[in-house]
């Protein structure tokens, strides 16, 4: 979790992301499985002791859990649609997600954890399916990217730096519910005096005084 903006080539020493490793098969696979994880982490948060933590902030500045992973769920249907803009266009130009003003426009802090989390595995699902049929010539279609700097990008760079926002993401979504979620402490248990069916033998030693005082 940081506010600083990862990077978009090369190795994120944040999340662990590294753009020049993986082959795209895995590095497909993997994107899906960590954005059913992060889904996964939202909704079991959502179902604790007090379901508002996924909407708490851990610092004024820095998304709550739930932004994030509206964050995810839209990086997910973007870049999908990205995916098939690029096969019908000649170097298209992608218009900008507008990634900080739809925190605000979509509301994204009062949506459902459920439903977020059942869009951000079906957005991976069909993002995985559309990336892992891509041939090496369309692999390597130009497209205008804008972010962070408008520069030209291939559909390669575009399936490796969403598997880098699932990844960094996921990383953001656990360390802040880990941050934010109320510890859970076990209720102390009972004392409970130690003691025996068969007694201590102190009322017998004293019926046994008793019959020697008598004799």
């Amino acid at each position: 979790m940081s506010k600083q903006q990862p990077p978009v080539d090369g190795l994120c020493e944040q999340c662990g992301f590294n753009y020049s490793t993986g082959d795209l098969q895995g590095t497909v696979t993997l994107l899906v499985r960590q954005a059913a994880e992060s889904a996964m982490a939202l909704t079991k948060a959502a179902a604790g002791p007090d379901p508002d933590v996924v909407r708490l902030r851990p610092e004024p500045e820095v998304w709550s859990a739930i932004e994030y992973a509206c964050h995810v769920r839209d990086v997910l249907e973007v870049q999908r649609l990205r995916i098939a803009q690029c096969l019908a266009e000649d170097r298209p130009v992608y218009a900008p997600m507008d990634r900080t003003g739809r925190v605000k426009q979509e509301k994204y802090e009062f949506q459902s954890p459920v439903e977020v989390g059942a869009a951000v595995m079906k957005f991976a699902r069909e993002f995985g399916t559309a990336a892992k049929v891509l041939t090496p010539q369309e692999l390597a279609r130009l497209g205008l990217y804008n972010y962070p700097v408008r520069a030209p990008r291939s559909l390669s760079w575009i399936v490796r730096h969403t598997a880098h926002e699932i990844q960094h993401h996921r990383h953001d979504i656990i360390e802040i519910l880990a941050k934010v979620e109320p510890p859970i402490v076990p209720a102390p248990k009972p004392v409970v005096e130690e003691s025996t069916e068969e007694g201590d033998g102190t009322e017998e030693q004293a019926a046994v005084v008793a019959e020697d005082n008598e004799s």
